[in-house]
């Protein structure tokens, strides 16, 4: 059992220090006794359906990993003809017949971004979406932006969470971070729809115009 909390803490480790490309840690990953059930957050890969939306996943690590795999979870709603509506399982092969013990957690993570980029509607958990990908592609990318922006967390915030530390150790010591990471952490809500994602910025904002002096002196006659 120990080899097996040390091999996890190592793969934790590792996806802190080389984080995929749109995967977001929050301040607490990887930290606590219980290692078993991870959060994280996934950023909408640019050029896609899911370009303007962030969704949170877990992982749920078995007690015997490596040895069989975790199961992952997106836990914000998504229209993705791999994940299951109702439960946010996650439906690859990296994490079923596929899986040795040789794949870590960073391994995961890129494999479910990849899903976002180039889905696989021949492994379908979600029927419509995936009878949809396959007879009509465009009608498949709408509504998967309108999912996106109905039920997506909001990308800016949710990216502003990777401004962290690189290791847990500096993660975990953080005592205070700038206003507007800890107000992101707080602002985690849908998108509404039609509304898109936007970074607030307050230290621009223009004061009132100063008044111009007027000359005094003698007017010469």
């Amino acid at each position: 059992m120990a080899s097996k909390t040390a091999r996890l803490r190592k793969d934790i480790q590792k996806l802190v220090k080389e984080c995929p490309a749109d995967v977001v840690l929050p301040e607490s990953f990887g930290d606590g006794v219980d290692l078993t059930n991870l959060s994280l957050y996934i950023l909408g890969p640019e050029s896609t359906a899911y370009s303007e939306g962030a969704w949170k996943i877990s992982l749920k690590v078995p007690a015997d990993y490596p040895s069989s795999p975790p199961k992952a979870f997106f836990n914000t709603k998504i229209f993705h003809p791999n994940v299951q509506p109702s439960t946010g399982e996650v439906c690859v092969d990296t994490l079923k017949r596929d899986w040795t013990s040789e794949v870590d957690l960073n391994h995961i993570m890129l494999t479910i971004r990849c899903l976002l980029i180039q889905p696989n509607p021949d492994s379908s958990l979600n029927e419509e979406a995936g009878k949809l990908i396959q007879e009509d592609f465009l009608s498949f990318e709408r509504t998967a932006k309108l999912m996106t922006k109905v039920h997506a967390l909001d990308r800016a915030s949710v990216a502003q969470l990777g401004a962290y530390g690189e290791n847990i150790d500096s993660m975990h010591t953080e005592t205070k971070t700038s206003a507007s990471i800890t107000n992101s952490r707080e602002v985690l809500q849908p998108i509404s729809e039609g509304q898109q994602a936007k970074t607030t910025i307050s230290s621009i904002t223009p004061g009132p115009p100063k008044e111009k002096k007027r000359k005094t002196g003698l007017k010469r006659l």
